[in-house]
């Protein structure tokens, strides 16, 4: 009896003890977008455009960045993550975007005219299928009046190729995706908001 429960310290001893394995360290990514150069000219209006927070599909409201390794899946990387939720990440990119285009005025979101941009995440994977993958990003909008009319509805799916076959080669991907997904939101929402006041 002395000798099991020797044995059984011993091993949960050893269960305890640093097995000498590296772990991979832990990353932190941002989800930005780079610009390319100046854009298209948007015409200045008088209206207001608000822009409430991006609401996210479930699973993709969190830090971890999303892979898919085969069609139908969905799972998390286990050691890299973002600094903010992808959905937050891209509302602040969208708003700055409008901002920076000069297209609306800037106003509090408290006003009583003007449009409303609703935006939803709907999806924002590493589609790892096959190396390297790409980066895809689904964003589904609607432009509404606010008396609730709807002006238009669309939904946006833009891919971008990782580079390499890993968290880095997806970010980099992600961010050129949302530089994409963003030039295409601004022309939408520039091409179906009236132009008079």
């Amino acid at each position: 009896m002395k000798k099991v429960l020797v044995v059984l310290v011993l091993l949960l001893g050893a269960g305890c003890l640093p097995t000498g394995g590296t772990r991979e360290a832990q990353r932190y990514f941002v989800l930005d977008a780079p610009e390319a150069g100046a854009g298209a000219a948007r015409v200045p209006r008088s209206s207001v455009l608000v822009v409430p927070p991006t609401s996210t599909a479930g699973f993709y409201d969190t830090q971890d960045i999303v892979y898919s390794r085969s069609p139908g899946t969905r799972a998390y990387y286990q050691f890299n993550r973002w600094t903010e939720r992808p959905g937050r990440a891209l509302h602040g990119l969208l708003v700055s975007r409008f901002e920076r285009s000069g297209a609306f005025r800037r106003v509090s979101s408290s006003e009583a005219e003007g449009l409303v941009l609703r935006t939803r995440l709907e999806e924002i994977y590493h589609d790892a299928a096959q190396a390297p993958g790409s980066a895809r990003i689904v964003l589904a909008a609607e432009l509404v009046e606010r008396s609730g009319r709807v002006i238009a509805r669309r939904t946006f799916g833009v891919a971008s190729p990782a580079p390499t076959y890993d968290a880095p080669g997806a970010v980099h991907a992600f961010r050129q995706a949302a530089a994409a997904l963003l030039e295409e939101v601004l022309a939408w929402v520039d091409e179906h908001a009236p132009r008079g006041g």
